[in-house]
């Protein structure tokens, strides 16, 4: 690296050396929480752009899943709390949610 740059392997040393009562197992919750969040707020991206390209207003799309604009709101900023939300918000859009379990070499369609 170059100038004062920090690679992402000496930040995370540094935030754990700065905090050894942290255990290995908390960290990794941790880790998995930043995980879950970071999809949470990219999928409500993805929800939004779908949204507004099907011409359709926050206000529209609470009407039509039956809750207030300020949770649609929330939906598109991440704050998915269940795959049923994800379901009714698509199926508001006139899209559908399926699962999959995938591998190298096969796919299974869950739902």
């Amino acid at each position: 690296m170059s100038g004062d740059a920090v690679s992402w392997r000496e930040t995370k040393a540094k935030r754990r050396a700065a905090q050894p009562e942290v255990t290995d197992e908390e960290w990794a919750a941790r880790d998995e929480a930043a995980r879950y969040a970071t999809e949470a707020y990219v999928l409500g991206y993805h929800l939004r752009e779908l949204r507004v390209a099907r011409g359709l207003t926050q206000a529209e799309v609470a009407k039509r899943l039956e809750v207030s604009q300020a949770r649609v709101s929330q939906i598109e900023r991440g704050r998915i709390h269940n795959m049923e939300a994800i379901r009714a918000y698509a199926a508001a859009l006139g899209a559908r949610v399926s699962l999959v379990i995938e591998w190298e070499d096969g796919v299974i369609k869950v739902a």
